[in-house]
């Protein structure tokens, strides 16, 4: 049983890690939280990157595989 209650949101301050290593953690928070977990707000700073959503790439818009300056491009879950 969770001690906190049903509104409550828990804040973590990460500080600055990379892109990748925080989404997957993030992706593992959301696919193994349940009806009782309380939110989370995830506060944290990472080095500069674009990301490509479902559209990018072969199938839908045309990306680069860099972007401007040296940029990384992190091909992501989001959109449709």
């Amino acid at each position: 049983m969770n001690p906190l209650p049903r509104d409550a949101v828990i804040v973590r301050r990460l500080g600055v890690l990379d892109y990748g290593t925080v989404w997957a953690a993030m992706r593992h928070f959301t696919d193994t939280r349940d009806a009782d977990s309380a939110d989370e707000l995830w506060l944290v700073e990472h080095p500069p990157v674009y990301t490509v959503g479902q559209r990018g790439g072969p199938h839908g818009h045309q990306v680069p595989p860099q972007g401007p300056l040296g940029i990384p491009l992190v091909h992501s879950d989001r959109g449709r």
